[in-house]
């Protein structure tokens, strides 16, 4: 169980997925999320079910995205991991109805090719991304142009972000929002956490 009663009590889970102690912390977040909504936790994702994936979509997801999946499933992260049937070539989402789609600038169409979802941002229509050659994470938001922004090295700082953020909803102090917000800081960047969050 965590409860948050001062902002030393959140739980940074890891620096790196597969390091020592990154399933025990990871676990406890999950199972405290979990039980606080009354949800049921999420079976792991096997390797043939992640191979099928890959398979579809011609390229290897994230390494450290993979032993996720194969640790903890579609896990609730405190935002929506989407399931494999959805996570597809953002290129594609508007391939039938471009008329519908963003106008996406010169430096958009730079990255487009590359980009492959699979989290949706709370389900506001904004999406982030791995890029499928060097696995970095981007950040599609409808809102903005460029509408695809690189906003993280690897997909471990933005599990890491989503499952300290997600410990808001832990405590009983309403100022818990204001300490993962400045954990999150001190961790991966003000410039970060504003694109994300804001």
């Amino acid at each position: 169980m965590i409860d948050i009663e001062k902002k030393e009590y959140i739980l940074i889970p890891f620096n790196q997925i597969g390091e020592e102690n990154w399933k025990v912390n990871t676990q406890k977040i999950i199972e405290a999320i979990a039980d606080n909504f009354g949800d049921d936790l999420k079976k792991p994702v096997s390797k043939e079910e992640i191979l099928a994936l890959e398979t579809k979509l011609g390229t290897t997801l994230p390494e450290n995205l993979k032993l996720f999946y194969e640790t903890f499933g579609i896990a609730d992260i405190g935002e929506q991991l989407q399931d494999f049937p959805e996570i597809d070539w953002i290129k594609d989402i508007w391939a039938d109805a471009p008329q519908y789609g963003p106008d996406f600038s010169d430096e958009d169409k730079l990255v487009l090719p590359y980009l492959i979802s699979f989290s949706d941002y709370l389900g506001n229509g904004n999406m982030f991304c791995f890029h499928s050659e060097t696995k970095e994470i981007y950040y599609y938001d409808h809102d903005e142009t460029p509408y695809l922004t690189k906003i993280f090295n690897s997909v471990d700082d933005y599990l890491k972000g989503c499952l300290i953020f997600a410990q808001a909803d832990l405590a009983s102090d309403n100022k818990a929002d204001h300490w993962t917000e400045e954990v999150v800081i001190e961790l991966l960047g003000e410039k970060t956490v504003k694109k994300w969050r804001y």
